[in-house]
This record gives structure tokens, sequence and C-alpha cells, in this order.
């Protein structure tokens, strides 16, 4: 059997937001679901310079590969450490996560090497 597919995660986070422990489950249920190994680098951002030269929009935040799956659309916020993230769901809802079908394709694509769309 072939080894899985791996990509490098880094996991943006703040703990003044409630999801980022169930945010990081979520990552890993994605990619069990997509057949992915991951690498995952959990960075949490504690200032708001840190969030500024990371341009940090709000915990948590997936970068798969170096990429954000869910980029912002319109004008964002200044980035702030302890900003909270919304995430657009199915039914035209937001969340404060993304929905798991929605995390398995980015992974999926991130593996593929598709750029977000």
């Amino acid at each position: 059997m072939p080894p899985p597919d791996r990509i490098r995660v880094t996991y943006l986070f703040s703990r003044s937001c409630p999801s980022h422990e169930e945010g990081l489950a979520l990552l890993r249920d994605a990619a069990s679901a997509a057949g992915v190994a991951l690498d995952v680098a959990e960075v949490e951002v504690t200032t708001d310079a840190e969030a500024r030269e990371r341009a940090f929009t709000g915990s948590p935040t997936y970068l798969l590969d170096g990429r954000d799956p869910f980029p912002q659309e319109g004008p964002g916020h200044a980035p702030v450490h302890d900003a909270c993230r919304a995430y657009a769901r199915p039914g035209g809802r937001i969340g404060p996560l993304p929905h798991l079908d929605d995390l398995v394709a980015a992974v999926r694509d991130a593996v593929a090497g598709k750029a977000p769309a």
C-alpha cells in the first residue's frame, strides 16, 4: 500500500476564540476523511504585531501548504490577535468553523496542488 499523501498545515489560532480546539479536531477529521497525512504546526497568535505579520484573519485559520483555502472576500478588518473568524456554512449560514465537507475538499485540493477557488 503506498504511503498517504501528506501536506503541511499551519494552524493559526487565538485562545480568545472558543472554537480553536474543535477546529483542530475538525482538521484531523477532514484529513482522515481525505486519506491525507498532516504535518501540523500549531501557532498561537498572541499579539497584534504577530497578527499583522501573519495577515491573521481570525481564529482559527488553516494554511494548507502555505495557502488559505478560505480566503476572505471583500474588505476585511485590521489583523488583531483576538479576532474570531467566520466561515460560510451550508444554507447561507455563518459559523466559527468551516463545514467538514468544505475542509475535506480543501485538503484534497491542497494535495492536488489546486489554488483555493
